[in-house]
């Protein structure tokens, strides 16, 4: 009998009965306490007024009742977008997109995680929610509309699910092979490679744990995995047809900034304080002092809780999501273009139950050994110094943002204020994040150099009848002079400019 087939039979492997009269504290109530601690974290150490970027003001136009939709990079998915729609139909408050979103990560918290408890039952997994829950990156995007947190929450619940799939007695049943392929298609709709990475690497795990024995319970949890993909890829298909001139258009399109595949992880150990997107080593700053520390000691706990399990009937929970994790790190390990911390959030989540096996398996040891007020001193160290990294290395890259991205609401307001018809069309630095609540078309340029030569698409937009509207910084136009006869107004005390294309009013208020 497989390890695979041991684990779904009998009493679960690792659950431990409280001592007569004796209440403890159940795994589920728990988790909830996790998620709890999770939203607000978000509330405190993020804010529910924290503005908008780039990426997230093309997801928020799509659906938006008072937005222009912003250009869609072939790149992207709609998944976002679908997740936000409910909100954005109704309202541009940044506040309430926030606290609904927080809402919409904690809960995704809780039930991700909530499925390995029939996989894994006991305390490793509300303590790897809580490790997981309690990484920089985890809180940073917890209520931001990107779609990296919900893969990475898509990755735990799949790869719980495929076990449970793979190991309850019995008859399999319809619920479990469908709500696989539910979230495999939900996946995709988010980000189609990284969902076909750990849907491969998960049926490869079940392939090898098969060995010879129920195939028809594999061969229907394989099934459900392939019909998952084929709905979320079809639909990127379908949309490449129709909307980007054909599937090797929009391949080209979306993998155009990319460059030649490399290695990359001189740039992820950059990347582990920040900041939340580089293009280079340099960009990425300094390998930041504890960060490589924190790395190893994550690591080395995920290989005591492997090793601990190895020779336990339970192994195949805790293996199978550090062998996917480890599968999705090395494809972006090896990838060509940017790299951002965002990237790895699924790896830090699957690999997050291996540690926390481990750290529980340490802890045992140390009580066992040395008495429990040094096996407790052990934990409140170990999860203690996790935690307060995490926290500088947050409030180090909110901060600024912060700061950043306050200017730009206060440029929006600013041109609001000057009056502008629509059509009408926000081009320069930051323009997408400018224009969502002008309800503006965008075309976006680099900051921190001078503004290119304007485009002729931007020039011919006012004969179109558009109200064009160009943003810089300080004197970024002078190598634009085709705007010269366009009206200057300074916006802000900051140094943000703009030229109107039918002049405006004062901005001051």
């Amino acid at each position: 009998m497989t390890g695979l087939q041991r684990l779904g039979r009998g009493t679960p492997a690792g659950k431990e009965t409280a001592p007569e009269g004796r209440r403890r504290i159940s795994p589920v109530a728990l988790l909830a306490v996790v998620a709890l601690c999770y939203a607000a974290a978000q509330l405190v150490l993020v804010s529910a007024g924290f503005q908008i970027g780039w990426d997230e003001a093309v997801y928020l136009s799509q659906f938006s009742a008072n937005d222009t939709p912003l250009d869609f990079h072939p790149s992207r998915g709609w998944g976002t977008s679908l997740v936000v729609a409910p909100v954005v139909m109704v309202t541009n408050s940044i506040a309430v997109l926030r606290v609904y979103l927080t809402v919409v990560s904690a809960l995704l918290l809780f039930g991700s995680f909530r499925i390995w408890l029939a996989v894994r039952p006991g305390y490793t997994v509300p303590l790897a929610a809580a490790l997981y829950a309690g990484c920089w990156s985890t809180v940073f995007y917890g209520n931001a509309a990107m779609p990296n947190l919900y893969t990475a929450f898509g990755s735990i619940a799949l790869t719980g699910l495929v076990l449970r799939a793979a190991t309850t007695g019995g008859p399999l049943g319809r619920a479990l092979p469908v709500a696989v392929a539910v979230v495999t298609a939900a996946m995709t709709l988010f980000r189609p490679t990284d969902a076909t990475v750990v849907a491969l690497a998960l049926a490869a795990a079940v392939l090898l744990f098969a060995r010879g024995r129920r195939w028809g319970r594999m061969l229907l949890t394989l099934t459900a995995l392939g019909a998952g993909l084929a709905a979320g890829w079809g639909q990127w298909l379908l949309e490449a047809v129709l909307e980007y001139g054909g599937v090797a258009q929009r391949l080209d399109g979306a993998t155009q900034n990319f460059g030649a595949p490399r290695w990359l992880v001189e740039h992820h150990l950059r990347a582990l304080d920040g900041p939340t997107l580089c293009r280079a080593p340099e960009s990425c700053g300094p390998v930041p002092g504890g960060g490589p520390v924190w790395l190893a000691a994550v690591v080395l706990l995920g290989v005591a809780g492997l090793l601990t399990v190895w020779r336990k009937e339970h192994r195949t929970a805790v293996v199978v999501p550090a062998a996917v994790g480890a599968c999705f790190a090395v494809a972006y390990l090896y990838y060509g273009g940017v790299t951002a911390p965002r990237y790895m959030l699924p790896v830090l989540g699957l690999w997050a139950i291996a540690a926390a096996e481990g750290l529980l398996y340490l802890a045992g040891e140390v009580r066992r050994r040395a008495g429990l007020m040094t096996a407790v001193a052990f934990c409140v160290l170990v999860v203690g110094g996790h935690l307060h990294l995490q926290k500088t290395y947050l409030a180090v890259n909110v901060g600024p943002m912060t700061s950043s991205r306050a200017q730009d609401a206060l440029v929006a307001e600013a041109l609001g204020r000057l009056g502008h018809r629509r059509p009408c069309l926000v081009y320069g630095w930051h323009a997408p994040q400018i224009a969502h609540p002008l309800g503006c078309e965008a075309l976006g340029t680099a900051g921190g150099s001078p503004l290119p030569a304007t485009p002729e698409s931007v020039l011919a937009k006012p004969a179109e009848g558009y109200s064009v509207m160009v943003v810089y910084r300080d004197d970024a136009d002078l190598s634009a002079p085709e705007l010269a006869t366009w009206p200057e107004h300074r916006l802000t005390s900051s140094g943000w400019y703009a030229r109107l294309s039918d002049g405006g009013a004062d901005p001051s208020p």
